[in-house]
Formats: C-alpha cells, sequence, structure tokens
C-alpha cells in the first residue's frame, strides 16, 4: 500500500470529484419519502446561478418613493455614449421583498435623448425576493452633456401600490465645457513673481 504523497492526492481527486457529483445531485430530499417533508408551496425562491449580475453594473440612484423600498436597480451601459450613436443600457431590477403581488414600471429620459426601445418595463406577477428582473433600453443622444434616464418602478402589495422613481446618468461625448476662469482668478492662483 502506498502512502507517498502520489496516492494522497489520487485519493484526493476521486474525493472531490465524489463530493461535488453529490452536491450537483440536488436537495437530497424526494417527497413522499419517509423523513422528507414536503416544502411549503409559497416558499420564496433564493437568487440562483444563473441570476448572477455583471460586474461592471452600478446602483441607479433612488429617488424620493411612495412605500417601503421594495427594489432596487441596478444599471450598466453597453458602449460609451457619444453623439448620434445608439447606446444600449441594460437594467436590472432587484425585489427587496418576497411578499410583492405585481412589479412593473416605465423609462423616461431627458431632452437631449431619445427613448427609441425599451419604454415600458412589462409586469412580473409575485416576483422572487433577489431575482433579478432584466429590461434593456436603446436611447439615442442628440448633443454632448449629462442627461438623465429615469426608471420609474411601481409595485403592487397587499392590496396597495407605490412607486419609487430611479436615476441614471449619462455623459455624452465630452460633456459639459468646464467653465473659463477669469483672469482676476488665474491671477491670484498663480505664485507671486520674485
Amino acid at each position: 500500500m502506498s502512502t507517498g504523497r502520489d496516492g494522497f492526492t489520487g485519493n484526493l481527486g476521486a474525493a472531490l470529484a465524489a463530493t461535488l457529483m453529490l452536491v450537483g445531485c440536488g436537495s437530497g430530499e424526494t417527497p413522499g419519502i419517509a423523513g422528507g417533508a414536503a416544502k411549503p408551496a409559497a416558499a420564496p425562491r433564493k437568487a440562483q446561478p444563473g441570476d448572477v449580475l455583471s460586474p461592471n453594473m452600478v446602483s441607479a440612484v433612488g429617488g424620493a418613493r411612495i412605500g417601503p423600498a421594495s427594489v432596487q436597480v441596478k444599471f450598466e451601459l453597453r458602449e460609451r455614449p457619444d453623439v448620434a450613436q445608439p447606446l444600449d443600457i441594460d437594467l436590472v431590477i432587484l425585489p427587496a421583498s418576497s411578499s410583492l403581488d405585481r412589479l412593473y414600471g416605465r423609462v423616461e429620459v431627458a431632452d437631449g435623448l431619445q427613448l427609441t426601445e425599451g419604454a415600458q418595463i412589462a409586469p412580473t406577477d409575485r416576483p422572487a425576493q433577489d431575482a433579478p428582473i432584466r429590461h434593456s433600453i436603446r436611447v439615442l443622444p442628440t448633443r454632448d452633456g449629462i442627461f438623465t434616464v429615469n426608471a420609474v418602478v411601481s409595485v403592487d402589495s397587499a392590496g396597495q401600490s407605490w412607486s419609487q422613481t430611479f436615476s441614471i446618468p449619462i455623459i455624452v461625448g465630452a460633456g459639459p465645457a468646464l467653465p473659463v476662469k477669469s483672469s482676476s482668478a488665474a491671477a491670484r492662483t498663480r505664485p507671486a513673481a520674485r
């Protein structure tokens, strides 16, 4: 019997493979078998590995809301915004509660942007807590500057409805020009000549 490092490594590899197969088989509970209780039908679904968000997504700025905070919105620009070039933006809405009956919304843009796709966020009935709801929009910038895309997300829960607006800043082109310093301000910031 070999007790060397090669024997240990071979056994370790086999043990890891067996462990991974057991983990991948599911929860191990079979309905109807003694000792395994049936799960309640209304159990909230947790986020699954396919629900992983892009590491490039950032949180939209949540504005004033009516009702409790029940969602979070994240976004990602697919490319750098430029004038007269379509810009695709991916949105993800994350329900923060398992008690929501319905989630829906709309997207609005400021002057300087045209919304060409994705104006309505389709209704989702009984959204699962922390399970991403994906929505894509396309805007067409018409000039350089800083603009805002607003996602107005509405939820229905326990017979009540409320909404929250999330803002997404978009800097198109070089953005606005910086103010020019006056000559008197420039003179005050220069060191004195000797």
